[in-house]
């Protein structure tokens, strides 16, 4: 006996619903970010002298590591196989749009030759090589996007910036004189690698006055460079803003919501956000960390931000000589693959009525705590509320005319789905378009019958395309 899946829930006007989504979430006037909503995925990348380490990018504050002391390494950092098209090459592989690369993390450190001292991998390292200038032209020549990950405020080498209270260096100089010699010129030279993004972070000590100060020096040089919202608000802020709060981001020049490391909202108030994980449990290279993520896994986490609107940033650290760890790049290849099938019920892909049916998170409270801990260990802050794995059997994601049901957990049978208001004119997976599923009709109710085995290992996506006006 063939067993019966029912997943219940209502779909009145499909395409009617997701123009109403687009016209209720909040845009930016001039739409610098629209390219978004088509990209969907990007890479991050976490590297600099910290990578040497191989402890995390957030090792300096952890063990309190003099000013001086940890300047040295630059003397030995000369990551010789580090290649820009290689970078690219993978990020492309894996179905990415756009890349964002730690330019200055809070270590002070740059990946750029910047005037402003000779504390970057050109003029202080044996490398000599201007590690963005390489990423630009590599990204060009594959279409990939590129912006630059920029600590504003939190800098633990140059005196005045904030985050740092262990060594008296860091204390010499106040926090506008930071932004003055230090920040906003170097914002200013990032721009000349004309990213398509500037990714603050960590805002401690940041106000209106010089947020707004920091937007003008972008949109003088660059206009329609985005800029997110930590050059405001913390990541495990956003959800608890208010509509004053968001509508002081707007008027500041802020494009993006990004929020708390690890955390898939329920939900966003603009249009345009993002979220950002890592493929294992560090950011910045760990040798210790072979905790990788499987492609299912990331596949999942994807689908789930497109599915509510968002575009996903996902991390690997480098190694300290300039490679991505081999387990990342199978791992990527493989969700690259799952891409090229699925791609379209990702890219540019909206959110839907349906929120997806899920089983109960799997994930231990003693897991939990550990990743929480983990969160807190490399900056991310603690939640305003617990984000606890969820999951999930299928979540979809819509365009006009179509609709996309990724199915993780394998229902077998048929599946019945009601409330649809709209007459679907086919059914099939997105993997063998050619060949249509049976289904029937009635009464707003689709039930569709499935083949015996999942056509796709990682994720199958059923697509249920609706009638045009001469078919019906």
């Amino acid at each position: 006996m063939k067993k019966t899946v029912i997943f219940g829930f209502v779909v009145t006007g499909i395409l009617m619903f997701q123009s109403v989504v687009a016209a209720e979430a909040k845009k930016p006037v001039n739409e610098r970010a629209a390219w978004m909503d088509e990209a969907k995925f990007g890479l991050f990348i976490h590297w600099g002298l910290y990578s040497k380490l191989a402890r995390g990018e957030w090792v300096m504050f952890q063990q309190k590591i003099p000013v001086a002391e940890y300047a040295k390494l630059a003397a030995t950092f000369n990551p010789v196989k580090f290649n820009a098209e290689e970078w690219v090459a993978v990020a492309k592989n894996a179905g990415m749009k756009y890349i964002t690369i730690t330019s200055k993390h809070h270590d002070g450190f740059c990946l750029f030759d910047t005037a402003v001292d000779d504390y970057n991998i050109v003029d202080g390292t044996p490398f000599k090589r201007d590690v963005l200038k390489e990423l630009k032209t590599a990204c060009d020549k594959a279409g990939i996007k590129l912006g630059f990950y920029y600590s504003q405020a939190q800098d633990w080498y140059h005196p005045g910036g904030s985050g740092g209270k262990w060594d008296p260096v860091q204390k010499t100089a106040d926090f506008q004189t930071y932004v003055d010699t230090v920040s906003i010129p170097q914002i200013k030279e990032l721009l000349a690698y004309q990213p398509t993004h500037l990714w603050f972070d960590t805002p401690h000590a940041m106000t209106p006055e010089i947020g707004r100060k920091m937007v003008s020096a972008v949109r003088a040089i660059k206009p329609d460079t985005l800029v997110n919202s930590r050059l405001m608000y913390h990541g495990n802020q956003i959800e608890g803003l208010k509509p004053k709060q968001l509508d002081e981001l707007e008027d500041i020049g802020v494009d993006f919501l990004s929020y708390r490391d690890r955390t898939i909202p329920p939900s966003s108030p603009w249009a345009y956000w993002e979220t950002c994980m890592t493929l294992n449990h560090s950011w910045g290279y760990s040798e210790n960390d072979n905790a990788w993520k499987t492609p299912a896994q990331v596949v999942k986490q994807l689908v789930e931000v497109v599915s509510k609107g968002g575009s996903f940033l996902l991390n690997v650290g480098p190694t300290a000589e300039g490679e991505i760890p081999k387990p990342a790049i199978d791992c990527l290849a493989k969700v690259g693959d799952w891409l090229k099938v699925h791609g379209e019920s990702i890219y540019g892909a909206t959110v839907t009525p349906l929120k997806g049916a899920s089983d109960v998170a799997t994930v231990s409270a003693e897991q939990q705590a550990a990743e929480e801990a983990q969160a807190l260990a490399t900056g991310a802050g603690k939640a305003k509320k617990k984000h606890a794995p969820v999951d999930y059997r299928w979540l979809a994601t819509g365009r006009e005319g179509k609709l996309y049901i990724h199915l993780f957990k394998w229902p077998g049978g048929n599946f019945d789905v009601k409330g649809i208001s709209g007459q679907v004119g086919k059914a099939y997976f997105l993997s063998n378009k050619e060949r249509l599923l049976t289904f029937t009709q009635t009464q707003g109710e689709v039930s569709v019958k499935l083949p015996a085995k999942a056509p796709d290992a990682i994720a199958s996506v059923l697509c249920l395309e609706y009638a045009t006006e001469k078919e019906k």
